[in-house]
């Protein structure tokens, strides 16, 4: 990563929002990161995006279904699941 990498991705996400009809500042970009490293790291590196795709979704579907409260943790769920994740099945 370069020192400008906060910046770019900052400048990236505010045009994906805009792109997207998305409000301003519309997600926690340093909660979906941490849940990316904690599914990759411990899960399988393929699973961090998919993960936080899949925590999008259910957050989406919760927003539309007027059952999102202001102490859903969604991706805490998630995030608890993969570091407690048994890769091996055991």
């Amino acid at each position: 990563m370069t020192d400008d990498t906060p910046t770019v991705l900052a400048r990236w996400v505010s045009a994906v929002e805009a792109e997207l009809g998305l409000p301003a500042a519309s997600i926690d970009v340093t909660e979906v990161l941490d849940l990316a490293r904690d599914a990759a790291h411990h899960v399988a590196r393929p699973a961090a995006p998919v993960t936080t795709y899949l925590v999008g979704y259910a957050r989406g579907l919760a927003m539309a279904q007027g059952k999102v409260t202001p102490d859903d943790d969604v991706a805490g769920r998630a995030a608890r699941l993969a570091l407690g994740w048994d890769s091996e099945g055991t």
